[in-house]
């Protein structure tokens, strides 16, 4: 219960932070632009650029100075912030503009985009600040415990999204069977029902949700399970394990190099690594269809696990993934990308002569 009421006290400032950002920011917007246009007699369309200007600046500032969420693991540069914020300026004067040669006034006009930028500003910001693996972990604790096999039923989900997943645990199921091998130790990190494995392979369970595991284990999907709290800390024995896979695990840990190093314990030297994460590089596939998703889901559906973008604090392109395996004792053998929406990537540890 105290671990819960840390995280609820987390989650109220950052959401108040949001709404006064944006305040301060239309605040700054309409005062530079009426100051320029009314005061100084500069062209309106000119007055407007540089209001959203230093409207975008503030945000960066602010979002990066002022509210600094730890478990935002990735943040937009200075150079691509200034280039992004000059054509925000510049297609929203170029809005101002379509208003007025509509013979909308400029007043009327203004605040008509102030309130289209105010709202693709709330969407943005939210998406790219509002992730949480800790508020997101302690939804995913007490999910029921067929949870991931209700995501099959299209009585229960979309057809879209039954088919997705039903998929993603059919192409999963094939990658694993292309390294496990007769009398293997194989252990699936964060492995919820651990659905891939209709084949009844002898794995190891270890997630926090211990009614998935038990149901996992009940319907054998798991040989055994595990209930971890940290996946960095697992206490299963060193160099124990010949395969080791997790299945869109990475993008929620909040200290991914504990979490790296651990499994580089667990594994033996001529072990293997399987991974799989979203492709989730800014307004792709993954991008569009998951904040679609958790929007619907979190905002209209009330779950509180999507307004958290599910905990998805890493985001990962080939690039990243490379990076982020080779910084933390592997060496990459393998990486592909499944339905435009997934990584794949097999690793093995970095073995020092």
């Amino acid at each position: 219960m105290l671990e819960h009421e840390i995280v609820q006290r987390w989650r109220h400032p950052a959401f108040l932070i949001f709404v006064l950002g944006g305040f301060l920011g239309a605040f700054v917007n309409i005062g530079t632009t009426l100051l320029l246009a009314d005061g100084f007699l500069v062209n309106q369309l000119i007055a407007f650029f540089v209001g959203t200007f230093l409207n975008q600046a503030l945000h960066f500032v602010y979002y990066n100075v002022v509210y600094v969420n730890k478990e935002v693991q990735l943040r937009t540069s200075f150079s691509i912030h200034l280039f992004l914020s000059f054509w925000v300026s510049a297609g929203s004067a170029g809005l101002l503009w379509l208003f007025m040669l509509d013979k909308v006034s400029f007043h009327v006009s203004l605040l008509y985009c102030i309130i289209i930028l105010a709202l693709s500003n709330s969407l943005l910001n939210r998406i790219s600040t509002f992730s949480s693996a800790k508020i997101a972990e302690v939804e995913y604790k007490d999910m029921n415990e067929s949870y991931y096999k209700d995501h099959t039923n299209e009585n229960k989900v979309s057809k879209f999204r039954a088919w997705y997943h039903r998929s993603r645990h059919e192409r999963l199921t094939k990658f694993v069977a292309e390294y496990f091998e007769a009398s293997m130790k194989m252990a699936d990190l964060g492995c919820g029902n651990c659905l891939w494995n209709v084949q009844k392979l002898p794995v190891l369970g270890v997630d926090i949700n211990e009614k998935m595991l038990r149901w996992a284990k009940k319907n054998k999907f798991l040989k055994d399970y595990k209930v971890c709290e940290d996946l960095a800390k697992t206490e299963i024995k060193s160099k124990s394990l010949d395969l080791i896979l997790m299945s869109e695990v990475l993008e929620h840990v909040f200290d991914q190099t504990e979490v790296l190093r651990e499994v580089s314990r667990m594994l033996k030297d001529d072990g293997t690594f399987l991974i799989t994460v979203p492709y989730d590089y800014f307004l792709g596939p993954f991008f569009i269809l998951f904040n679609l998703n958790c929007l619907y889901m979190g905002y209209i559906r009330g779950s509180v696990y999507h307004k958290y973008r599910c905990g998805h604090i890493h985001h990962f392109t080939k690039e990243r993934l490379k990076k982020a395996l080779e910084q933390n004792g592997f060496f990459l053998n393998k990486i592909f990308v499944v339905n435009g929406l997934l990584l794949y990537a097999v690793a093995n540890k970095k073995i020092k002569i």
